[in-house]
Order: structure tokens, then sequence, then C-alpha cells
């Protein structure tokens, strides 16, 4: 009889999600890990098609999600694990490991920054600012880091000047859903720069316009349960009078896309998210002073706030364009040059482009 139950449940659990899962209508996008799901796939006889349609049905499983949770709570909770799917948790922030330490991406991280610097005329003044991911400031022994001290010395090799903004940065600084920092706390950054950089920096008034229901990246991979975020972003009338030109998307004019909070990032707020080139010039700035920044994500964020004390402000992404397509647009001659990435690119550095 204890066979035939549990056999009868068995079955009535295959029968019950596999009848549920025909009758459901299948969702597109999944908010939770912020990405489209798979399609069912057109017919074709060979391997790749099962492969197609696994994913398929792993995308569209009845309460897909709360089965993640369960999983995730079990391995925290139940077993005690650090970590699950390399996610970690600890006092309400998430994090992901991005152990260990890549040095070939490191060096040629250095090589493609090298390449550029190599491009460029001797009026220009170079420099470089290394963003740490969170991680840097997850003071707990039991997570694997990445050789901070390590990257940070091997990037002297690279001639611009450097600006070091590990003292000033602090966990509270990022949010605790995603990897990126937050934009209202970054203005003593951009005084940090102005040391190095001397762009004049002035303590400038601005309105801090807010979204309430941000999840980061973070919120989907842990898949454990949390409340929303709230993201900000910093605006004033130079910010608002600029006037801005993207590659990709003609008929953007504002250096803030509200459209993308209520999309599948609502980081994505700040210049567009994935851009590969900008233009922003600021009439408000007399005085002919120009700034090409080659960036990653992070600088999405921090790139606004200097927008005053600049004429012109070049924004490359070279994850998305290379060099021999962005040198077409520009003339390098006295331009202030920097080099504004994370950490997570120098130890991933194979999504750039050379």
């Amino acid at each position: 009889m204890k066979n035939k139950i549990i056999t009868i449940t068995f079955i009535s659990f295959i029968l019950f999600f596999s009848v549920f899962h025909i009758l459901k209508v299948d969702q597109i996008i999944s908010m939770t890990e912020r990405r489209y799901l798979a399609k069912f796939p057109e017919f074709k006889f060979n391997g790749e098609y099962i492969t197609k349609v696994e994913k398929y049905l792993l995308d569209h499983f009845p309460y897909r999600d709360n089965f993640r949770n369960i999983k995730a709570n079990f391995n925290y909770k139940i077993l005690n694990r650090l970590e699950n799917n390399d996610i970690y948790l600890k006092d309400n922030y998430i994090f992901k490991s991005n152990y260990p330490t890549n040095k070939k991406s490191i060096n040629n991280f250095i090589k493609q920054t090298q390449k550029i610097e190599n491009l460029l005329t001797e009026n220009n003044k170079t420099y470089m600012m290394i963003i740490p991911d969170k991680n840097y400031y997850l003071e707990d022994e039991k997570f694997l880091q990445i050789d901070y001290n390590y990257i940070y010395n091997e990037l002297k090799n690279i001639k611009a000047s450097f600006i070091d903004i590990r003292d000033i940065m602090k966990l509270q600084d990022y949010y605790e859903t995603d990897t990126h920092w937050k934009q209202e706390n970054l203005l003593k950054v951009v005084n940090k720069m102005n040391e190095v950089m001397n762009f004049d920096y002035q303590e400038l008034t601005y309105e801090k316009k807010c979204y309430e229901r941000f999840y980061g990246v973070y919120y989907g991979e842990s898949a454990m349960k949390r409340v929303p975020e709230q993201l900000c972003y910093l605006t004033n009338d130079i910010i608002e009078k600029v006037n801005i030109s993207y590659l990709e998307n003609k008929n953007l004019t504002t250096v803030y896309n509200t459209e993308n909070l209520y999309g599948l990032d609502s980081y994505e707020v700040y210049l567009d998210g994935a851009s590969a080139f900008i233009e922003i010039n600021n009439k408000e700035h007399l005085e002919e002073k120009e700034l090409v920044v080659f960036r990653d994500s992070f600088g999405s964020s921090i790139i606004p706030l200097l927008i005053p004390y600049y004429s012109k402000i070049t924004i490359i992404d070279n994850r998305y364009i290379n060099s021999d397509y962005f040198f077409k647009f520009i003339n390098f001659d006295k331009e202030d040059i920097l080099f504004l990435y994370s950490t997570l690119i120098v130890n991933e550095s194979s999504t750039l482009k050379g």
C-alpha cells in the first residue's frame, strides 16, 4: 500500500504539471530574471531541436520561480550553504562571485587600453578610474574573492594618471540587489576625480527623482524574495538643456531615458543603458573643454554628473564597438581621455572589442 501511494502520488504530480504546462499561456518575459523566455522551436530532425525544446520546457515550467525560491531557501537555510549558483547573501546584500582572478584577462585589458593610448596625440591627457565592484567591500573571509591588489598593481603599467576611489567608497554606495552603484552617492567620487583631472568641481544643486520598484540583476539570480529598492537619478537645468545624440537610438534626446524605468532593467534609465557611442554637447559651458570616456555600465550613472564641467563629452562603450569604427567619428587632439571601468570588466575583458 505504501508503494502504491508513493507511485500514485508521483504519477499524479507528473500528470498535473504536464497538463498544466500544456494549458497555461506562455509568458514572453521573465521579470525576475530580466530576460526573454525561450519560444517553442520549429521542428528540425537533429539534436539541437531537442536541446531547444528542453530549454523551452524549463523556461515555462509552472511555478518555476516558486521552485527556484524553494531550492534557494533550502540551500541557504537548511543546508547552511554559503552560496547558491555563485550567489552570496550577507546583511541584506546579494553578491555574485567573480572568483578566481583572471590574469590572462587583466593582461588583455591592459593591452586593449594601451592600443587606444597609442592612437592618441601627445596633447591628450589620459586618466583611468577603476571602480571596485561591491565584492571589494564584502568583509568576510568565508567568501572567495579575486586579488584586487594584484589588479590595481598591474594597472600601473598603463600610462594614464590613476584615480583611486577605493578608500572613499563603501558597501552602502551600491544597490542591495544589483551590481551597480547609486548615482545619488557619487558626488564625492566626482570631487575625487577633480583632484586629478582639474575640471573645477562645484557643489551644484540637483533635483533627485526616484523610482520605487527597482529589482536589480541579482534579485532574479538569487531566487530570493525581496522588497524592491529605490533607484534615483539626479538632474538640473544644465543636464536638461544639453544636446545629446545616440548611435543606436536616434529619437532619444535626453540624458535619462525614463521609459527604461519600467522595462527589464531600470538601471538603463542612465544614458539609455547599453549604448555604444554617445555625444553630449553642453552649450552652458563656454570654455572649449572636451572629454572622451571609454566606459562600461558603471559609467552610465556617473557621466551625467560630469556634464557641467565640459563643453562636449564623447562616450564610447567598446564592448559594443571596436576601435576601427569609433576612430572614424573622432579626431583626437586636446581632449581629456578617461578610461572608466569596473573591476568586473578588468577580470573579464573578453567582452571588450579590439
